[in-house]
């Protein structure tokens, strides 16, 4: 399985109500990409958040899978709304150490 992590700081501003929308659509990806095990996403309540304060998790059957999940024409139009709204994020991607 593959685990993709996104983790967001937003420009000053930015309306959680509209964050919420954004992490809404990512999570109805996982009913139109074949081989997605699950999206999660959140607010990040840590204090040691250093700004990040959201957060998207996907588990992927396989790097296919999330390959198809980045291609998505759905994900393409999601991204290009949560970069305008990013001031600064971090993606992590691997696979268990099994």
């Amino acid at each position: 399985m593959i685990t993709h992590i996104a983790i967001y700081k937003f420009k000053e501003g930015t309306v959680a109500k509209e964050i919420d929308l954004a992490l809404s659509e990512v999570k109805s990806l996982k009913d139109k990409v074949r081989g997605l095990v699950d999206i999660l996403a959140g607010k990040n309540y840590n204090k040691w958040n250093e700004g990040f304060t959201y957060a998207i998790v996907v588990l992927a059957e396989n790097q296919e899978a999330l390959d198809a999940y980045r291609a998505h024409p759905d994900h393409a139009k999601i991204a290009e709304i949560l970069d305008k709204m990013e001031d600064k994020g971090i993606g992590i991607d691997f696979e268990d150490m099994e």
